[in-house]
């Protein structure tokens, strides 16, 4: 063999080698994020007898983990596929129907949204309140200086069977919290209770109740 069809070949083998070596890494650190994410979403922390405490904070860690995931994409470490990569995590956590892992995956997508744009994912005391299940401080707009807590789309008096559920948190200002009835029935609330019956996690019962009580709200309003 000619020097040059050496020197050729060892930069092709060398080449093959580098992509190679970078597949396997971005699998690794894929098959991290799958199961960093599935972790803090097991499926176990849906239980009402687990403290809604601990639930809550792997929810607020699950956050930093999907911005981690979208950060890596941005740097292009990670190929981009945050649904297919919400699946997989998901799916790893224990869920099984394909609309209770949309739920799930729109209520996460939705709050991490929140907390970028009250810019807790930009602070690192922000950053850290969420890996340590705290309250982040909000950072902008007309919440500023109040704290983001987490609420419930249904509350726990109407649905405890979910109130533990990733679908049903939602994120709020603690002073906007302590201003919704625990019995709130808004549309909002009725369109949740009409998607968590489709996929099984109230029961036919418990939702037509909360049909018809919030039919009654409507009637006695003026």
């Amino acid at each position: 063999m000619q020097p040059l069809n050496r020197i050729l070949l060892v930069l092709i083998l060398i080449g093959a080698g580098i992509y190679y070596w970078r597949q396997e890494k971005t699998k690794s650190e894929y098959q991290r994020q799958v199961g960093a994410l599935s972790s803090a979403l097991d499926r176990r922390f849906l239980s009402s007898a687990n403290p809604a405490a601990q639930s809550e904070a792997m929810f607020l860690h699950a956050l930093v983990i999907l911005a981690d995931f979208r950060s890596l994409v941005a740097q292009e470490r990670l190929p981009p596929g945050e649904d297919a990569y919400l699946q997989d995590a998901l799916t790893t956590a224990g869920y099984v129907s394909s609309g209770e892992i949309g739920l799930v995956a729109r209520s996460l997508k939705t709050n991490l949204t929140l907390c970028q744009e009250m810019k807790i994912m930009g602070s690192e005391d922000g950053v850290q309140a969420l890996l340590t299940g705290q309250a982040p401080v909000i950072r902008t707009g007309s919440f500023k200086g109040d704290t983001l807590v987490i609420g419930r789309q249904i509350p726990p008096s109407l649905a405890p069977e979910i109130a533990n559920h990733p679908a049903n948190y939602a994120l709020l200002p603690s002073a906007a919290a302590t201003l919704i009835w625990p019995f709130t029935l808004s549309d909002s609330v009725m369109a949740a209770v009409t998607d968590f019956n489709i996929q099984g996690l109230i029961d036919s019962k418990t939702a037509r109740e909360l049909q018809a009580r919030a039919l009654q709200v409507k009637t006695m309003k003026p």
